[in-house]
């Protein structure tokens, strides 16, 4: 008579049990049945088995890096009057002092790519000493002020997002995602205790509903390509 238990043992094989192609898992009582003379550790492999088989990353949300401890991730923070960037951002663009920022006004993005010193709108990114590369604040005042209004920001207000490192083409580039950015409320005094109160983010709204975007569009969210929409973006670095 034919063994109609789904995954039935089989005793002095090479592997545990035998595994039997199915469309959906046992219901309670079939796994009830079935477990009961098996090993702990077949046990164990047909519950892999099950999940294995039964898998997918429909539904799931790929959690955000805000959402947990971020403090040394690449980061820029952008100010109603400069932008700088983190030591980590800087770090992990080895070489690079002067960089173009790309901006995207439809898509609301933001790109960061290396360039040479002297080329056209190229601005200089961080401080070189004794070989070592440091953040430096961007003085940016027109910049920023066109960006703060293309955002709908708040001027008193500085905003900080996470940077992704991608390749496109070959070349290391820097996305961020304007429309992810952290709203940092100014440091202020207690008026009772005249402490000082440090500054503390601000979510968005909209990512109070769910811990992130969906497998499909976070993959979605990191392909760029800078031959359309992209446009180059003039600081006019203000002088100290």
């Amino acid at each position: 008579m034919e063994n109609t238990q789904p995954w039935a043992p089989q005793r002095g094989s090479g592997f545990p049990f035998q595994q039997r192609p199915f469309n959906r898992a046992p219901d309670t009582s079939q796994q009830m049945e079935w477990l009961t003379g098996l090993s702990r550790e077949e046990k164990m492999e047909a519950k892999r088995i099950a999940m294995q088989a039964e898998f997918s990353f429909e539904g799931y949300q790929v959690v955000r890096r805000e959402f947990i401890s971020h403090q040394f991730d690449p980061a820029m923070t952008i100010r109603s009057t400069s932008v700088v960037f983190n030591n980590s951002c800087i770090s992990k663009l080895e070489n690079a002092t002067y960089i173009h920022f790309l901006i995207h006004p439809e898509k609301l993005r933001l790109v960061i790519r290396v360039v040479d010193e002297g080329v056209k709108d190229a601005i200089r990114w961080c401080v070189v000493k004794d070989n070592k590369r440091k953040s430096r604040q961007i003085s940016c005042r027109p910049f920023t002020e066109k960006l703060y209004a293309l955002m709908g920001w708040d001027t008193l207000y500085r905003y900080k997002m996470q940077g992704v490192r991608i390749n496109y083409e070959g070349e290391d580039i820097y996305l961020f995602d304007l429309r992810e950015a952290e709203c940092f409320l100014p440091q202020r005094k207690d008026p009772a205790t005249g402490k000082v109160i440090r500054a503390q983010a601000v979510l968005p709204d909209e990512w109070q509903d769910g811990f992130g975007m969906g497998v499909e569009e976070h993959a979605d969210s990191t392909v760029v390509d800078l031959e359309s929409g992209y446009v180059p973006v003039e600081t006019r670095e203000e002088q100290k």
